[in-house]
């Protein structure tokens, strides 16, 4: 009986089922926590995003869900925001004159930083303290090492907007995608 029963919202125009209500709001909400684990360091907030898009696919099937497409391309999304998170820290740390030692030094860093307990407070610590043991490392000065942490800092923020404008963008595609194409 649910299956087959329709539901008409008026005001947008949209025929859909109590299954394709529940699945739609079971999608919502992984998407907002999606979004907001992208603002943290320690949640992969673009994979939680691309979860809700897969689960959503795979629930409802190919007649009323997204396309394979927007799955592989909020995949690649993905992807490109998580690798982010690791490099961008590093990059801030070079842009801010770190050396090779240095860069390397945040890199690992924000990698070792993810298995030491409490992680959310090591993925901030680790790139910061891996850069300036780096350039130390290095035979540069403390206060050259500084420079690279700000950097790796800087770096991290790049990373949290990138990753949370990431997350919006498949958002935005899933529901495109579901209601307009």
């Amino acid at each position: 009986m649910w299956g087959t029963m329709l539901l008409y919202n008026s005001d947008l125009g949209i025929n859909m089922t109590p299954m394709e209500y529940t699945a739609l709001g079971l999608c919502s909400v992984i998407f907002i926590l999606g979004l907001l684990g992208s603002l943290l360091p320690i949640v992969p907030g673009t994979l939680i995003v691309w979860v809700g898009v897969i689960t959503h696919r795979l629930w409802m099937g190919p007649e009323d869900s997204v396309t394979w497409k927007i799955v592989i391309i909020a995949g690649l999304l993905m992807l490109i925001g998580q690798i982010a998170d690791f490099v961008l820290g590093a990059w801030g740390a070079r842009k801010f004159g770190a050396t090779w030692k240095g860069t390397m030094g945040a890199f690992l860093g924000a990698f070792i930083g993810f298995f030491i307990p409490p992680p959310l407070l090591w993925l901030v610590l680790g790139p910061i303290l891996g850069a300036v043991l780096g350039e130390l490392a290095a035979g540069r000065t403390l206060q050259d090492g500084s420079k690279a942490g700000i950097g790796t800092v800087i770096g991290g923020i790049l990373a949290f907007a990138l990753n949370f404008g990431i997350s919006l963008t498949v958002i935005a595609l899933f529901f495109i995608d579901l209601f307009v194409a």
